[in-house]
């Protein structure tokens, strides 16, 4: 199997895949906890990658001897390790990734082959810097890319002659017989790998508030309500991190592959089995193969990735306001993040667990997005339209006053108890809703939400209050539910 795999990390790595599965370690199938890299380097004066890589891809060249790795035992041995760093047949420098990262190799010729991913760099004759000063870099943005796949950092790295040394491996000199013919030390490998590994982070940082104001401001644009906005994006979060290329955690450890790979190998096709494959993927982690068929069939149409954030927003937008017009009502007319949140995880996201604690922790998530970015929203003070304090936004008759000045109308709803500011709109903006402005009431037989806003509300019209602080779609109760009433 070969596949081309280009990361989005900003570096010049060039990994890419040629899996060994003629070798009889791939076929013995065992896999390991990755805890640490190993780095060797091959011994032998050929930079070329087709000397142990093969069969030819169109890039290694043909190895006429075909003594390349992929055969049962390599020259007799049983050898095999994660990746190979070497030269193409352009002179170019590339990765080849050998194994699974997650297979037990044969590398160590100790305890480590069972806790290291280990990979070679071709040896050349050892004193041509160009190509030392090449395979080094390529070696050392591998490292960093494996430590972020496998929460590693620089510090779980070692060579084979430090394994040697600490007892996990057996007794051979790479790389510090070559390393330092050029100024370089392990110890300075690893130095490299920290700063890449910092960098990498914070240019993660950076896309990951880049995502953030991208999605909340489609978002909003589609839906003009803060709320049902921040209760939206807080499942998101909760669910992939607003990455759009983000594979289900449990699925990355038993394909063998990373979120980039995946995404990589269903957009080029040598991934077929992304509608079947259960694998929860991207912003709202598509799992039921029915939905994830319509995600790939709509980026398809689209011409984008599989991992495309405008493409996965326009995605989820046509789900809301095709399939799921019940949730999208309740994300424009709701009143707090509470009431958002939890029709999303209940009647969009329906995650195995939709309990009261994960209630409250995707509407925190999600109210962290409200304070962040509602704010924005809401000016001190308005050129156009008013601030208008009622009730709710519904009864025009309980309207206090509309003011142009925030603070005027916050003064106003507390001079007014029982009433909210409301924006332009028709959001509730001030006060926030929290935990304490609603009672519960526990359904009994007879009971309905007409007859409890009656009795809690003094009116029975006012059941639609309690309807959206509950998430609800639809009139129908049953004994033992426990219903919040707005207070």
């Amino acid at each position: 199997m070969t596949a081309t795999i280009r990361k989005a990390r900003a570096n010049n790595m060039n990994l890419r895949k040629l899996i060994l599965t003629e070798n009889a370690c791939y076929k013995a199938g065992r896999k390991i906890t990755v805890k640490g890299i190993m780095v060797h380097s091959t011994g032998a004066n050929n930079p070329n990658l087709k000397r142990y890589v093969g069969p030819d891809d169109g890039l290694l060249g043909k190895n006429q001897y075909g003594n390349h790795w992929n055969t049962y035992h390599p020259g007799g041995r049983e050898v095999c390790v994660h990746a190979f760093i070497g030269k193409l047949a352009d002179g170019t420098i590339a990765t080849y990734q050998t194994l699974p990262w997650n297979h037990r190799g044969w590398h160590a010729g100790g305890s480590a082959n069972n806790t290291h991913i280990g990979f070679e760099i071709c040896e050349d004759g050892l004193m041509d810097y160009a190509y030392f000063k090449k395979v080094y870099r390529e070696a050392v943005e591998l490292c960093a890319y494996l430590c972020k796949e496998y929460g590693l950092t620089e510090q779980n790295i070692i060579c084979h002659s430090e394994g040697y040394k600490q007892g996990v491996a057996s007794n051979h000199g790479d790389v510090m017989h070559w390393f330092p013919k050029h100024g370089k030390s392990m110890d300075t490998f690893r130095a490299e790998v920290k700063a890449l590994l910092a960098a990498d982070a914070k240019e993660d940082t950076t896309t990951a508030i880049s995502n953030e104001e991208t999605i909340w401001n489609f978002l909003y644009g589609k839906i003009g309500n803060a709320y049902g906005t921040a209760g939206l994006m807080g499942n998101l979060y909760a669910e992939s991190g607003l990455k759009p290329t983000n594979l289900q955690n449990t699925y990355e450890k038993k394909l063998g592959i990373s979120d980039a790979e995946y995404t990589v190998a269903v957009d080029n096709g040598t991934y077929d089995n992304f509608v079947k494959d259960s694998a929860g993927y991207g912003l709202a982690q598509w799992t039921y193969w029915s939905r994830k068929q319509a995600l790939l069939e709509f980026a398809k149409a689209s011409g984008k990735s599989i991992g495309d954030l405008s493409m996965q927003l326009d995605f989820i937008w046509k789900e809301l306001s095709e399939s799921y017009k019940a949730v999208l009502s309740t994300l424009k007319s709701a009143t707090s993040v509470t009431v958002a949140s939890t029709a999303v995880l209940t009647k969009y996201e329906k995650p195995a667990d939709q309990g009261e604690s994960v209630q409250t922790k995707r509407a925190s998530y999600g109210q962290t997005y409200f304070d962040k970015y509602a704010v924005e929203k809401y000016p001190e003070k308005l050129t156009s339209g008013y601030y208008r304090v009622r009730k709710t936004w519904a009864d025009s008759k309980s309207q206090v006053g509309a003011y142009r000045i925030l603070s005027n109308a916050k003064a106003a709803a507390d001079k007014n108890p029982g009433t909210y500011v409301f924006s332009n709109e028709g959001v509730a903006i001030y006060p926030v809703a929290t935990e304490e402005t609603y009672r519960i009431h526990t359904v009994v037989k007879g009971d309905t939400l007409w007859d409890i806003a009656v009795q809690y509300l003094g009116k029975g019209s006012r059941y639609t209050e309690i309807k959206a602080l509950n998430g609800l779609t639809s009139n129908v109760i049953y004994s033992g539910w426990k219903l919040k009433i707005p207070n």
